[in-house]
């Protein structure tokens, strides 16, 4: 059961609740840290637990439902359009998107093989449809994105002309069986009840097919240096921190097997982390000059990036 609370902050009144752990249902825990919005400067202050029994990390008590929605505004960084930046701005961020996603595709290649262009692919809080972009692209792949917020989903279906389903994966009702590769990148941390949606994805994915992941990796250095104010604590957004051993296990309760995984890095962002250190806030709108101070926090760091990798890819073949 999940018990109902609030929290008074300076400016609002904020429903939480207080979950168990989301992946063995315990509800004893020990508390990691206390953070903040450090994003968007809204009051209020959360905490990270680590399940007793499991050892899952996740945010309890968190925002419900209907109020973790204020927590995504329409100009969130993540979904501008390219029509909405800066048009000087524009080739810098289209050069940037590309190579991300073109990194990303090699990462999934080295672990099974180059795609081919008839594989069926689903790809779940697709946003700006970015990633479906660059593999229809670079191997012809005509993917389908899942997200659960209608403006984002209006653009992908009526301005790229992709599809989309609007919704969760689990609204998407698609056939047993039917993919050969869901993604999920940078989205597993924000989902309330990831085992649910692990399930969902192994149901709809082929014997043998996959599901590539890209999460945070709490376990690296940078998460160690920068604490509460490191940019991938992202309260009260991401609500599931992941370490290679709890998502291992969350996948194999899912009906995956753990076949790949390795460390990357995202250029700048270790600058993110530099900024709100330094008391930096309201990032999440990502504007030219936090984009641009962003970069220049990073420079120092540059000798010693192969030590810096934040995120971890995973993938994990249906069994």
């Amino acid at each position: 059961m999940i018990a109902m609370t609030s929290v008074e902050t300076e400016t609002a009144h904020e429903s939480l609740e207080a979950v168990p752990c989301p992946m063995c249902g315990e509800h004893s825990h020990d508390v990691v840290l206390y953070a903040r919005d450090r994003l968007f400067g809204r009051p209020g202050r959360y905490r990270i637990v680590s399940c007793t029994h499991c050892e899952l990390r996740y945010l309890s008590p968190r925002p419900t439902l209907d109020a973790l929605g204020t927590h995504y505004p329409s100009d969130y960084f993540i979904y501008q359009t390219p029509d909405a930046l800066p048009a000087f701005t524009r080739p810098m961020v289209k050069m940037f998107t590309e190579l991300r996603w073109r990194d990303s595709l090699t990462r999934l290649e080295r672990a099974i093989g180059r795609l081919a262009n008839d594989l069926k692919v689903v790809d779940v809080g697709c946003g700006m449809n970015d990633y479906l972009l660059a593999l229809r692209s670079l191997r012809g792949i005509e993917g389908v994105g899942v997200d659960f917020k209608p403006e984002v989903a209006a653009y992908v279906r009526d301005t790229l002309h992709m599809p989309v389903h609007a919704g969760t994966l689990q609204d998407a009702r698609f056939p047993d069986g039917s993919v050969d590769l869901v993604t999920m990148n940078e989205y597993l941390e924000h989902e309330p009840h990831p085992l649910e949606v692990l399930r969902e994805a192994r149901r709809i994915t082929a014997r043998g097919g996959h599901l590539a992941i890209e999460i945070p990796c709490v376990e690296s250095l940078p998460a160690r240096m920068f604490g509460s104010r490191w940019s991938q604590v992202d309260a009260p957004r991401h609500l599931i921190h992941f370490t290679r051993k709890t998502l291992a296990a969350m996948l194999e309760r899912s009906g995956y097997e753990l076949v790949h995984t390795e460390t990357f890095q995202i250029p700048y962002v270790i600058g993110l982390s530099v900024l709100q250190a330094l008391g930096h806030k309201r990032l999440g709108r990502l504007s030219f000059v936090d984009r641009s101070l962003a970069m220049l926090a990073t420079l120092p760091f540059i000798p010693v990036f192969p030590l810096l990798d934040e995120f971890r890819f995973a993938v994990a073949r249906a069994v």
